[in-house]
């Protein structure tokens, strides 16, 4: 009987998270996260360094979300260069600490961070050092010393940055985004092009002939990639002739 119980506990909380079949097919096309999920607010386990912490969500609207289209331009130039800048890495990590903090609705993500790290000596000590470091390098002439000065900083200040756990920012960013519930995966290069053909043969947009359901911010992306790679197809079948 117990273990009937926890079966229909995990069915439950597995059931929130999958989009029915019958609820793809009345949401087909782009509709706001919230109303995928038909819910505004949930409370869901996160990982957390191995672990799982209970915090509730906010599901957001594309609106109220950073630059995505950056963050995708930044991903994208990893898959083709395999390493980012230094200044790519810090757009990156800041764009999915403001998709950690949209989401966040119990605790806030200050609330998180505090609870985490309110106690945490070194990284009190960093904070201050990087007021050190700020003021060392605005007093200095030397190239060689400022050089050595900034790069310490640039040290420090990744260090403090961001104290969030990797898994828990990465599982927060892709509940922001709608990952898990969008079709956006299932997109492949071949999809697109043929969106990309059509919305030229008959006008509109690509998104316009991609089918299943997606979030309000995937069409632009979707429209985007449509145009790229169909693009680029379209170059080479010219070449070919």
């Amino acid at each position: 009987m117990f273990e009937k119980m926890i079966e229909t506990a995990v069915e439950k909380a597995l059931d929130r998270r999958t989009v029915r079949p019958e609820r793809k097919l009345s949401l087909e096309g782009y509709h706001p996260l919230p109303e995928i999920m038909g819910a505004l607010y949930e409370w869901l386990m996160i990982p957390f360094r191995d672990t799982e912490i209970l915090v509730e969500v906010r599901y957001p609207r594309s609106t109220q979300l950073p630059d995505v289209d950056k963050l995708y331009a930044i991903i994208n130039q990893q898959k083709n260069e395999k390493k980012l800048t230094r200044q790519n890495m810090i757009d990156y990590l800041n764009i999915q600490e403001q998709c950690c903090k949209a989401v966040l609705n119990r605790p806030t993500f200050e609330e998180l961070e505090e609870a985490i790290y309110g106690k945490d000596c070194v990284l009190r000590q960093n904070r201050e050092l990087i007021k050190e470091l700020e003021a060392k390098i605005k007093e200095i002439d030397n190239e060689t010393s400022r050089r050595e000065l900034r790069e310490q900083f640039d040290k420090v200040e990744l260090f403090c940055g961001y104290i969030l756990p990797d898994d828990t920012m990465a599982a927060l960013m892709n509940i922001a985004l709608g990952v898990d519930v969008s079709d956006i995966r299932k997109l492949t290069k071949e999809k697109l092009v043929a969106a990309y053909s059509k919305a030229r043969l008959y006008g509109g947009k690509p998104s316009d002939f991609i089918t299943g359901i997606f979030t309000d911010g995937d069409r632009q992306n979707i429209d985007d990639y449509a145009t790229v790679v169909g693009g680029e197809d379209e170059m080479q079948r010219r070449k070919k002739k």
